[in-house]
């Protein structure tokens, strides 16, 4: 499950719940995030804090029940958590009238309504239906932002575990965490890489986690010259944002997820040939999902393809 799934997951608990208590705990957990994650994540993908969307819904949902059913204020009131009427009547005045004048005003007035939010909607395309439904593994992301992260390569036997070693070291020693989903996790195959002989292929492998701006502000850059070998130290750079496709690949039941990962991006070349796309030239990411108390990745991963249009 990416991180806009988990939003969304949270957001229809909400929506099912307006009447009901909701917890900020409780919602971290349907996102299957820490209560920490879960608030950054939530106002960096919907705009607005948990909080704040929990209270403008419930008073769009309070404004419905007074226009179109005949209960009274107080009951309304307290239906959607609210503990008098006066409380009740003060958030209400945000639309500019009183709780009790709706029926009366609507038709010269009416609000401005706070809607629920669809993440696909606001975050994906919808295109082609037919390609769709025959790929419905593959999403096409609208945009997506630039990202300021740490990030470290490693050349050498194994470079996916090495550059996750240094990467965590580093992490740890800068509170940041691999299983706080807050951070995000990407890696790739680093450009260029090479069979030094016959024996053994040889490659490098880039770990990246976001960061705060405080925290890219004390890193170095990314050498403009650097094509190959293993950074001496942590280093910083930007992840190119525009138009993504993206794929969720999950491990089988032997733990294992390269096969899989290989087979989804043979699965992406058959997509984009038949799709109204061309390869966009940035960067593929590879996002690690799910992590352990340890940060060892035991989770799935997000492919990240970079596309244009024809």
């Amino acid at each position: 499950m990416n991180y806009y799934q988990r939003i969304q997951k949270a957001i229809d608990f909400i929506e099912d719940h307006l009447d009901q208590a909701i917890t900020i705990e409780l919602c971290a957990k349907e996102a299957c995030m820490s209560i920490s994650g879960f608030y950054r994540m939530f106002l960096s993908v919907v705009g607005y804090n948990a909080k704040e969307y929990i209270r403008m819904r419930r008073l769009t949902a309070a404004y419905y029940d007074l226009l179109q059913t005949e209960e009274g204020v107080l009951s309304i009131a307290i239906k959607y958590e609210y503990n008098s009427a006066d409380s009740f009547t003060r958030a209400f005045k945000q639309f500019g009238m009183l709780p009790s004048k709706v029926k009366s005003v609507t038709s010269q007035h009416g609000i401005n309504e706070f809607v629920r939010l669809d993440i696909m909607e606001k975050y994906f395309e919808i295109g082609n239906k037919e390609l769709e439904e025959k790929y419905p593994d593959i999403k096409v992301i609208k945009e997506l932002e630039d990202m300021k992260v740490a990030c470290f390569t490693y050349y050498g036997k194994d470079p996916e575990h090495h550059a996750f070693e240094a990467m965590k070291k580093w992490a740890n020693e800068n509170d940041v965490y691999f299983h706080d989903v807050s951070y995000r996790i990407f890696g790739y195959n680093h450009p260029d890489p090479s069979n030094v002989d016959d024996s053994q292929e040889i490659y490098g492998y880039e770990v990246c986690v976001t960061i705060s701006d405080e925290q890219f502000l004390r890193l170095n850059d990314v050498p403009a010259d650097f094509v190959k070998g293993t950074y001496d130290e942590v280093k910083r750079r930007i992840l190119s944002g525009g138009k993504y496709a993206v794929m969720s690949v999950k491990r089988d039941n032997t733990g294992d997820i390269g096969s899989n990962i290989i087979a989804a991006w043979k699965r992406f070349v058959l997509w984009i040939g038949e799709s109204k796309y061309l390869w966009g030239g940035s960067q593929y990411l590879e996002e690690h999902l799910g992590f352990s108390e340890k940060d060892d990745h035991i989770g799935g991963v997000d492919l990240y393809i970079s596309i244009k249009e024809k």
